[in-house]
């Protein structure tokens, strides 16, 4: 008889543990330095790349851990995630990224792209980024940014925006909208760039968010950029029939609850040596919070097997479920950890003034509204997609 999936297997290995050690340690203290200037938790990418954690969506053929839903093991990348996030949300959202980007590329490239772009991850801290953001776009999968068929290949035009991991990445993977068909599933197309290639620019200093500074997402400009027939990706329309979208939300979910929990472990250490455990107040707060948490942690846990035991628009909606009551546990924690913990707490010197910027501009991202529109639908038996975030 088959064994259960145990999400929580993963978060007992020794190679986790290490994890979280350098997570709440060496990632933590250096966040305050990056968050100061919007800079690339560089040195915490290096200590992960060395670790194998920027290619654990990859197969092990290359170099990967073999671990995303696709596969036997949907829990090791997302608990990686959640781990790196106890430490520094903005770093855990570039692994997110790079580690989205290699797995799709890996699923649907040809041998010549996965030798171009994956091989290198092997040998050193090769970022992927994933772009599908652009302003005033009129739908998840309706792009303003444009290819247009030429002699040899395409010419693309357009600006995206929140290009998570540009100051340093190796290739970005970019949304357009092929020329001459309307429909999103015949004209979203995914094609590869790289920095440094004519007609690619690219603002690192746009990026000036009230949190996840530590996450530079840059504006990436195509003026007129030729790109050949092999630097596409899929065929027209693989992103959205394929769902990729549906296949991202828990790792979202895994970055607001390693950060909510990074947030919560500070806190506890904060109060107990300061002697404010007795208070009945701070007892019932904290009593309150770790309920909340183990409520969020047992979705997360939920959602994950649901991969493995539901059908793929239930696994999307459980998935969308847990990131949205992450999210709000996130909300609620962070508005009782500084009545609790007090004013000194959100000095500069302590981390929770991060961990708080970090987790109320990230956990925008899912769509509370939208997501719960969503949900809805599905209950009351009416048309929907479980793959949108917005």
């Amino acid at each position: 008889m088959e064994r259960p999936l145990d999400p929580e297997a993963a978060l007992h290995t020794a190679e986790m543990k290490a994890l979280r050690e350098l997570a709440i340690t060496r990632f933590r203290e250096r966040g305050r330095g990056y968050d100061a200037n919007c800079d690339m938790p560089v040195e915490n990418i290096e200590e992960l790349h060395r670790a194998g954690w920027l290619r654990t969506t990859l197969s092990k053929e290359l170099g990967g851990r073999g671990s995303n839903l696709d596969t036997d093991d949907p829990a090791t990348y997302l608990q990686a995630q959640r781990t790196i996030a106890q430490g520094c949300p903005g770093t855990a959202h570039c692994v997110q990224v790079t580690n989205h980007t290699a797995w799709c590329l890996e699923a649907i490239g040809t041998k010549d792209q996965k030798e171009r772009y994956l091989e290198p991850m092997r040998k050193r801290s090769f970022l992927g980024s994933f772009v599908g953001s652009e302003a005033k776009r009129k739908h998840m999968y309706m792009m303003n940014t444009t290819a247009r068929k030429v002699d040899g290949g395409w010419v693309v035009n357009g600006e995206k925006n929140y290009a998570t991991n540009a100051p340093t990445m190796g290739f970005a993977i970019i949304f357009v909208a092929l020329e001459g068909a309307e429909d999103y599933n015949q004209n979203h197309q995914m094609i590869i760039i790289e920095p440094g290639m004519k007609g690619v620019s690219m603002d690192h200093t746009w990026y000036r968010p009230n949190g996840m500074r530590a996450t530079p997402s840059s504006i990436i400009t195509l003026d007129n950029v030729f790109v050949t027939e092999d630097q596409l990706l899929g065929e027209p329309g693989a992103y959205p029939r394929q769902r990729w979208q549906g296949k991202f939300h828990l790792g979202f979910a895994a970055t607001y609850l390693g950060a909510t929990e990074g947030m919560y472990d500070w806190y506890l250490d904060y109060v107990r040596k300061r002697g404010r455990g007795r208070d009945g107040i701070i007892q019932m707060r904290t009593g309150e919070m770790k309920i909340q948490l183990e409520a969020a942690r047992a979705i997360f846990h939920h959602a994950i097997t649901c991969w493995k035991t539901k059908s793929v628009v239930e696994a999307e909606l459980a998935s969308m479920a847990a990131k949205s009551t992450i999210a709000h546990v996130a909300f609620e924690l962070s508005h009782k950890i500084i009545h609790a913990a007090g004013s000194t707490a959100l000095f500069d010197e302590f981390p929770l003034s991060r961990y708080l910027r970090d987790l109320e501009t990230h956990v925008l991202h899912a769509g509370h509204d939208r997501t719960a529109q969503i949900i809805g639908q599905s209950e009351l038996g009416e048309s929907f997609d479980s793959t949108l975030q917005r």
